[in-house]
């Protein structure tokens, strides 16, 4: 059973509080609210709540999520104790889930978890997100980190906490139950959506050094791309995702051959191209990702057919694949490997200009060097993970 941590200061919101703990208890999940204080807890509107435990008594190990409720003063009131910012910078540092919601982001990021993600609060305090990039959504989920506007997206939020927590089905039961319209699941689904591609991506990295980070460097060039192509943003939905899952394939090959100090003979090198293929019918297999097999399939194509696995041709090969092409290869020429040194910028792409018209599609080449020009790697508000 997950079990979940609520701290609760004087002067909190009564309706996200609630609801919120309502819905996980609803789905099983163990809600320990606990006051920074013993004795009952008042909230922004008088209505006064026993807690379960005082702050000091609880075991931070025992949980796998911490939640905070907003309202004033009880946001500020979590944001002045220390014990607050502790729980938080530890629940971080151990990967585990933090939720917040309306004006309780801001202590998140005042403990300093906030910088690069991407997040959503109560719009009066958008300022005060120290770094973080704000989203004028209902539910916002970036990695570990859960947030949400407001009392009217409490239910909601605590959905998307159920399903993040205990899965879809969970969410959606309790949902049903509640006679919550079928629209909230565009919440929460792709809260978990986005979950799963993310866990996906965290067991390759763990059997290939290189990729930490690479799939999500990659998805961001490519989008910049996108954009400069006017895209539509569903379009930029898939080819994010054809991006971040472009090398899933190589979660089957030997961690030997992907890690090889040095050049790979021609066996390790068949392996290695099957993963193109592996990664296809991985994809095709679940409904909402079957689509993107094409970018995944053909992205080691050469403009010129002299690629694979297919030996496709200038524009037999997709769109997407093409731009995956450049992105990919760029990225691999920048970064440092176990048997050389990453190129600096400026090489990189004097290979890429080497190479338009052979291996890369010549007028994608020119529109990447356009974006990084333009942004020469801050891209995440182009960053739609689903």
């Amino acid at each position: 059973m997950s079990k979940v941590l609520m701290p609760l200061a004087t002067g909190f919101e009564e309706i996200e509080a609630l609801a919120i703990v309502d819905i996980l208890r609803r789905a099983n999940v163990e809600v320990v609210v606990a006051g920074l204080q013993s004795g009952p807890v008042a909230g922004a509107h008088n209505i006064s709540i026993v807690p379960d435990a005082i702050l000091d008594d609880v075991d931070a190990d025992t949980f796998d999520m911490i939640v905070l409720p907003g309202g004033q003063p009880g946001t500020n009131n979590l944001n002045a104790d220390q014990r607050i910012h502790a729980l938080i910078k530890e629940f971080a540092a151990k990967n585990k889930l933090i939720g917040a919601i309306c004006a309780a982001p801001i202590v998140l990021a005042a403990s300093g978890i906030l910088d690069g993600k991407k997040v959503t609060c109560y719009p009066s305090y958008i300022d005060q997100l120290n770094g973080g990039i704000y989203e004028d959504a209902p539910v916002v989920c970036d990695g570990t980190i859960m947030t949400s506007q407001g009392p009217g997206t409490a239910i909601p939020f605590g959905l998307a906490l159920t399903a993040r927590l205990n899965g879809s089905l969970d969410a959606g039961g309790v949902s049903k139950a509640m006679l919550v319209q079928d629209t909230m699941a565009d919440i929460w689904q792709p809260c978990l959506f986005n979950s799963i591609i993310q866990a996906l991506l965290g067991a390759l990295e763990l059997r290939d050094s290189y990729t930490q980070g690479q799939a999500r460097r990659v998805a961001e060039y490519c989008l910049s791309i996108g954009a400069k192509l006017n895209l539509s943003v569903i379009e930029l939905r898939d080819l994010y995702l054809g991006a971040m899952l472009h090398d899933i394939g190589k979660y089957n090959t030997a961690e030997d051959v992907l890690n090889k100090p040095d050049s790979l003979n021609l066996r390790e090198e068949t392996l290695t191209r099957e993963h193109t293929l592996k990664g296809t019918l991985f994809v095709v297999g679940i409904n909402e990702l079957s689509h993107l097999g094409p970018t995944i399939l053909h992205h080691h194509e050469h403009w010129d057919g002299t690629g694979y696995p297919g030996r496709l041709k200038g524009e037999q090969i997709p769109l997407h694949a093409r731009i995956v092409a450049v992105a990919d290869a760029f990225d691999a020429m920048i970064s440092n490997r176990s048997y050389r040194e990453g190129l600096d910028k400026e090489t990189a792409l004097r290979e890429l200009v080497k190479k338009k018209d052979s291996q890369f599609d010549p007028f994608i080449v020119d529109v990447f060097i356009e974006c990084l020009n333009d942004s020469p790697f801050e891209m995440k508000d182009f960053s739609y993970y689903f």
